[in-house]
């Protein structure tokens, strides 16, 4: 029997809520909340939702063992990094994600982020240590002796999954369950094994937080899986969940960040060096997305979901380990019903592919393609490629500043940045960007940080420059694409206004000092006024009013507890 049969009877269409409705055409990005300053950033998108240069806001990010009960109204068992008390946030976030609707901004939860993919006894064993070189081996060099047997929990298995300046502990981490325990998990194992043209699938349920898993390859190693196992205890489905969640938040979509290298590596198949196959990898993704899209039909018929893919995912011939080189790939070959959910019709938020931390250090073979551009801008022209030949539909991903790969602490030199001339090359080089669009992270990541900063990386592209050009590309003439990601605690990105193109997209005018007109304040914004002396910290009175004081623009903006104060902005 279909679990969901009684669901079906009853469900209801409940229509996405942004106005108007968001097609095809996204120009959109990732905000990362914590409890410090995720709340004033929502605030701050919501209530300027019209005259920012996005249309779409993934909210992020949700463990995949999320527990969330339909009318319980409360995230304590989906943490968003929202609050850690009362409701975790729950109403305020419903009331900023209705805002953002009311402006024209669709809003999704994203499921996943690199910490909630990752096992870090595994990926260091087997994606790393196995090939005893590569990329990201100094780490075992330098905090094992050279020997995968010198990592363990104590050094965070050598600090693979994050660097030791992290402070990370095992509670940090998760990953993607197979909860067995539910019968809408059951369903979508049958369907999958139905469809199944690979080797012959081999689930892994025992592989649930706090568990002691006994690695499958030296049968000896025994480590405790990171993540929770609630969901178990209350007999949940977390994917089912995360679409009940959404329905609840009136949220218009939901996202699948499925980055999950170590299952790929651990259960792949091949002997020496490879090739390998990661079948068993594709299994486990489609499942889970499966999972929620027969939730969706189920349940929320009206939600849209997106998936984030690997740059190498849709890339189809030999993989050698170390990434998800031909993940989507292959799902969309044997599952192509999934991929066209995402990709085709009224629930499809996209394929979003993560162009980025990409690397030109061709010692260790990281151009996708010797006889061509090794740069940012080609390597996304030929990863994208790869997608549109295996006819998936998808739009491009890009980084705000210091990229996470390679690791900047060891070499930045073979870092490829988001630039002014690599965003230009993008955005005319790959079709799809003026079609469907393309999406970014993070919204208010710096365009600069340590240890490279900008006498390293001194061409990097802020975060409003990135959005305002992609926006107008694919949302041409759109008055918000003039719009500026609003300040909140001194942190928004600043412009790269010398660095705007003269023909695209923006005028640098509008990149360069914000107008009462690009960010729309929750009252009538102050006009631009003359002061004196240094305002910085001094209290102010309407969120957004500007103030020009000895040739500094000053902006009003929220800063810890809530409180208006004047931050610096630009010159004037």
């Amino acid at each position: 029997m279909n679990p969901f049969a009684v669901l079906l009877a009853v469900a209801t269409t409940v229509a996405a809520l942004a106005t108007p409705p968001v097609g095809d055409a996204v120009s959109a990005g990732y905000l990362l909340l914590n409890p410090t300053t995720g709340p004033s950033k929502l605030k701050a998108l919501a209530e300027n939702a019209a005259n920012i240069p996005v249309n779409r806001i993934y909210l992020s990010f949700v463990a995949p063992t999320m527990v969330y009960v339909p009318g319980s109204n409360t995230l304590q068992y989906s943490d968003i990094g929202y609050s850690s008390s009362g409701d975790y946030g729950f109403a305020e976030v419903k009331k900023y994600v209705a805002q953002l609707q009311a402006g024209g901004v669709e809003v999704f939860l994203s499921m996943g982020g690199w910490n909630y993919n990752c096992y870090p006894y595994l990926y260091m064993k087997y994606s790393i240590a196995y090939f005893g070189k590569g990329p990201n081996y100094w780490k075992i060099t330098q905090y094992g002796g050279g020997s995968a047997a010198g990592c363990n929990e104590s050094n965070m298995w050598c600090y693979v999954c994050e660097p030791l300046s992290e402070n990370t502990t095992l509670k940090d981490f998760n990953v993607f369950p197979e909860p067995d325990n539910a019968t809408t998990w059951k369903a979508v194992q049958s369907t999958i094994a139905a469809g199944a043209k690979g080797e012959a699938i081999k689930w892994h349920p025992e592989i649930v937080g706090g568990a002691k898993f006994t690695d499958p390859v030296d049968k000896q190693t025994v480590t405790t899986v990171p993540g929770s196992n609630y969901f178990v205890t209350v007999n949940r489905d977390p994917y089912t969940d995360f679409v009940y969640l959404a329905k609840d938040l009136g949220l218009d979509g939901v996202d699948l960040d499925y980055e999950e290298m170590w299952h790929a590596d651990t259960f792949r198949t091949g002997s020496g060096t490879g090739p390998f196959k990661l079948d068993q990898t594709v299994y486990k993704y489609t499942a889970i997305a499966l999972d929620m899209v027969n939730a969706i039909k189920a349940i929320y018929p009206s939600c849209k979901l997106s998936t984030a893919a690997g740059a190498a995912g849709a890339w189809s011939n030999n993989w050698w380990g170390g990434n998800l080189k031909g993940l989507w790939y292959y799902s969309n070959l044997w599952y192509p019903e999934v991929t066209k959910f995402m990709s085709a019709g009224a629930n499809a938020g996209g394929i979003n592919v993560m162009t980025y931390d990409l690397s030109n250090n061709n010692a260790f073979i990281e151009c996708p393609d010797t006889t061509s551009d090794c740069e940012l801008g080609g390597q996304v022209k030929f990863y994208m490629n790869t997608f549109a030949t295996a006819g998936i539909p998808a739009r491009v991903g890009y980084e705000i500043g210091q990229p996470a790969y390679p690791d900047p602490s060891n070499d930045p030199t073979h870092q490829i940045p988001l630039t002014q001339s690599a965003l230009t090359e993008i955005l005319s080089g790959v079709p799809n960007t003026g079609s469907v669009g393309g999406f970014f992270w993070e919204l208010y990541k710096p365009k600069n940080s340590a240890p490279t900063g900008p006498s390293g990386q001194p061409n990097n592209i802020d975060a409003t420059s990135v959005a305002q050009q992609m926006c107008a590309k694919v949302l041409p003439n759109a008055a918000r694409c003039k719009g500026v990601i609003p300040p909140v605690d001194g942190s928004n990105p600043a412009t790269t206004a010398s660095q705007a193109p003269t023909t695209s997209a923006v005028p640098t005018t509008s990149s360069a000092v914000p107008t009462t007109s690009a960010i729309k304040p929750s009252t009538t914004a102050e006009p631009v006024t003359t002061g004196s002396g240094n305002l910085s910290g001094t209290a102010c009175a309407v969120f957004g009013g500007t103030v020009c004081s000895n040739n500094v623009l000053y902006q009003c903006v929220y800063t810890s507890g809530n409180n208006l104060t004047w931050s610096k902005w630009s010159s004037c």
